[in-house]
């Protein structure tokens, strides 16, 4: 059974506005509503984009202060196995390396829906 998709994702910081361009129009098309940080309600899902090494740190403590108990997927610029296991290790639910398949973002909020899904929780926001 599919569950639906989650309605709100935040972008991280740090993302220009093409990304933001081409990350609202796939999720759009997913039925997931691309809003910028800062809002009252506790988004569903955090994309946090990492541009290099030393920022990871940074970037995944200001994620997790916007996450709440919402997951945290990491936008990495490139497909780098280092920055994907540091990223991991600071929090990260999972990691997606920019100029890959889309379908590989779209895999990881599926399972975000699906996992609402089977514990009842969609909706639910701190």
């Amino acid at each position: 059974m599919r569950h639906p998709l989650p309605s709100c994702v935040i972008l991280g910081p740090d993302a220009d506005e093409s990304l933001r361009s081409l990350l609202s129009d796939v999720l759009s098309d997913m039925g997931i509503a691309l809003r910028p940080s800062g809002g009252a309600q506790r988004p569903d899902v955090v994309l946090a984009l990492v541009q290099r090494e030393d920022t990871v740190s940074r970037v995944m403590q200001v994620a997790g202060n916007e996450a709440g108990a919402a997951p945290v997927f990491v936008l990495l610029p490139f497909e780098d196995e280092r920055l994907r296991r540091l990223a991991m290790n600071l929090g990260a639910c999972g990691c997606y390396a920019l100029g890959t398949p889309l379908e590989e973002l779209k895999g990881l909020l599926r399972g975000v829906a699906d996992a609402w899904g089977m514990r009842g929780e969609r909706g639910r926001h701190g």
